[in-house]
Order: C-alpha cells, then structure tokens, then sequence
C-alpha cells in the first residue's frame, strides 16, 4: 500500500511537471479556484460519518506546527503531547499523518520537507508508545491542500503542519 501511494505520488507529479512543461503555451490553468476550493474544504468541519469515535478524534487531535524548512522540532509540542495521551486512551483508533509545507520554495523541496515532517512526527508518536500499525500512512503533500491560500507570511505559517486524519477500523 505504501509503495502504491509514493508510486502514484511519483508518477503523478512527474506527468504533471512534463505535460506542464511542454504545454505550457497551450494551457492556462485557474489556480485560485483550485486553492480557494481546498482552503474551503479545511477549513470546514469535518463530515462525522462514521460516529463518535471520530468525533471525539478530529476534537481532540491538534495540528502539529512548524517554523521554515524545520521537520523535527514542533512550535507546539505540547500538542504532540495532548495528541500521544489521546491516541493511549483510546487504543483502536487509526489514522493518517499528513504533512504540508508553504509557498515558499521548490515544490520538490517542500514535497521532500513535508515527508520529513509526516515521517517524524510519526515515529515521535510510535517512540511514545502508539502502536505503528495504527498509522496507515504517513504522507508529504508539500504545498498542496493549503490552510490558508494568500502569500503572507501569517498565512504561510499556517500552512507549515502535520495534520492527522481519522480512518475507520
């Protein structure tokens, strides 16, 4: 499963970055829309459909902050804290760990920084005693999927996160 992801991940972005490439002068592409769609999609609640487990999950969970081009040291550890102590309590709970970076840079490099920061955050959380098996996956989306979608610097900050997403048993 893991494999299949980063192969998808891979082929993807190369496809994109060719085809973008070559057709560059044949395209225009309305980004805005695409950004303002997802900003819109986070910033909404979570659709609860599978019960109070993951009600209480996406209540409980806290994002995990980050300053530039940093993956291994949290601007709120004691998020990371609250979070470890929640998934203990409630053992059967299993999820995603997903890492975002800002605007700022290559995408390659934030695609790379953002793994970075999934990866640790993940064996943080397995070192403290959460069972790797309840991590399905732990993926980089780089600048993907933003919080906040304006070149600010308040804005980029947010989108400097490891974000954790419920998966259903």
């Amino acid at each position: 499963m893991r494999y299949r992801l980063a192969f998808t991940v891979a082929a993807t972005l190369v496809f994109s970055f060719c085809s973008g490439t070559m057709l560059a002068q044949e395209q225009t592409i309305d980004t805005s829309a695409e950004t303002a769609r997802w900003v819109a999609y986070w910033a909404a609640p979570p659709v609860i459909l599978y019960g109070p487990e993951q009600e209480a999950f996406y209540n409980n969970m806290k994002n995990i902050m980050f300053l530039r081009n940093d993956y291994n040291s949290p601007t709120n550890p004691s998020a990371l804290d609250e979070n470890v102590q929640w998934l203990k309590d409630h053992p059967s709970v299993r999820f995603y760990v997903d890492g975002y970076a800002s605007i700022t840079g290559d995408v390659i490099y934030n695609l790379a920084l953002s793994q970075r920061r999934a990866d640790w955050v993940k064996q943080t959380l397995v070192s403290r005693g959460i069972a790797e098996d309840r991590i399905v996956v732990a993926a980089g989306w780089g600048e993907l999927y933003p919080v906040c979608p304006e070149n600010t610097q308040e804005c980029r900050d947010k989108n400097k996160l490891v974000r954790f997403i419920y998966r259903p048993n």
